[in-house]
């Protein structure tokens, strides 16, 4: 009895005397875990470990989150807490990731985190304002998104991008680019014919682009052109605006936004799934030109073999039966519809008229043998079983 309690005696001093396990754990290890973590945090854990103790100054990944507190004072220290972070940081070591999400941010802590990652070669930057009514005080001039090092931008806050042609964005390793809430300002206001941008001519690496809620203000025509890009999403547009799209790799293309939108498209002929929402307005009610408008919209998207609408945009569609019957299809190679529904009772006879439009779109090397519908809860999707 007495050599066992010895023994444990020895291994719990032989613990205390050896340093811990987290302790001696890889860097590479340590690191993945601190990536987990908040900023704050990470800082905070070196009073754990004094091998940690300036292990913040070289971390790859920083999380930024801060929530507007009841006191005061823990909102007003958050900006200094940033500023001396960022200003106390070892600059050599390369910067992975700068994520910072708030309800509450001032202009001018938007701009050092910004100028900060574009200045140390970071791959990925994500800031995200977590509340959705406006507050926007100001912006930024384009020139200060720069960088050859950036991989992925991520954008969802409410302030301006002040736009001074010809400038445009200049990242030529970047591969994803996801923007919301956004307004791109043309400055100044060019009050001749032309009040066009092109932004992405200089992101030679770009596959996936999404624009979400955004506003183009002193602006007509917004130009997109990329080679390399797939995926290309325009969403919760609800303004009238003119895309003028140059893709020879997009494939996939997703809009969802109010039913008065022009697009011209180039040399999209690797295109094959189409999202097409459409946003009801009661202004627009169900007009004639707004229909043509559309299947306008459907040419320069001709060569998708997949379709995806909502029920609205399928009812600005029968409305006009006769319509249909002098317009040909311009999908000339559909091969399957879904029909994004969020209604459990459904009168699908009532758009038969469509389907019979969408269906003479069927390569000539297939017949239509029958249409099939499987309905659920959130969803009706439109099978054709053809046989060659």
């Amino acid at each position: 009895m007495v050599r066992k309690l010895s023994r444990v005696k020895y291994s719990s001093m032989e613990m205390m005397n050896d340093d811990d396990r987290i302790s001696r754990l890889p860097d590479g290890v340590i690191d993945h875990i601190f990536s987990f973590l908040d900023t704050r945090s990470v800082v905070q854990s070196g009073l754990l470990s004094r091998r940690w103790r300036n292990t913040w100054k070289s971390h790859l990944h920083l999380n930024f989150e801060f929530h507007t507190h009841p006191n005061p004072t823990s909102g007003s220290k958050f900006p200094s807490f940033v500023h001396r972070f960022l200003s106390m940081r070892d600059d050599i070591t390369v910067l992975s990731t700068i994520e910072f999400r708030s309800n509450s941010i001032s202009l001018s802590l938007l701009r050092e985190i910004i100028t900060y990652a574009m200045s140390h070669r970071t791959q990925k930057l994500k800031i995200e304002f977590l509340v959705n009514k406006k507050t926007r005080r100001g912006g930024f001039d384009i020139s200060l998104f720069r960088s050859r090092y950036l991989q992925h931008l991520f954008l969802s806050i409410d302030f301006e991008i002040k736009i001074s042609p010809p400038l445009a964005w200049d990242f030529p390793a970047l591969t994803t680019l996801n923007i919301s809430r956004v307004t791109f300002s043309l400055q100044p206001p060019n009050d001749g014919a032309s009040k066009s941008i092109e932004l992405f001519s200089q992101l030679p690496n770009l596959t996936t682009l999404t624009l979400d809620n955004f506003v183009l203000l002193n602006i007509d025509t917004f130009i997109i052109m990329s080679s390399k890009l797939e995926s290309l999403s325009l969403t919760h547009v609800h303004q009238s605006y003119k895309f003028v799209v140059s893709a020879p790799k997009l494939s996939s293309f997703t809009y969802t936004g109010t039913v008065r939108f022009s697009l011209v498209a180039n040399d999209l002929l690797s295109l094959k799934t189409v999202n097409f929402q459409m946003i009801y307005h009661r202004s627009y009610n169900y007009h004639l030109e707004l229909v043509e408008l559309m299947i306008d919209t459907f040419q320069q998207l001709y060569t998708a073999n997949s379709l995806i609408l909502n029920l609205y945009a399928l009812k600005m569609l029968s409305a006009f039966p006769e319509l249909l019957v002098r317009r040909n299809c311009p999908f000339r190679s559909l091969q399957s519809l879904t029909l994004d529904f969020h209604q459990e009772c459904l009168s699908l006879s009532d758009f038969s008229g469509v389907f019979r439009y969408l269906r003479g779109s069927m390569k000539r090397s297939f017949s239509c043998k029958r249409w099939m519908f499987k309905v659920t809860k959130i969803k009706v999707r439109l099978i054709s079983w053809c046989r060659t």
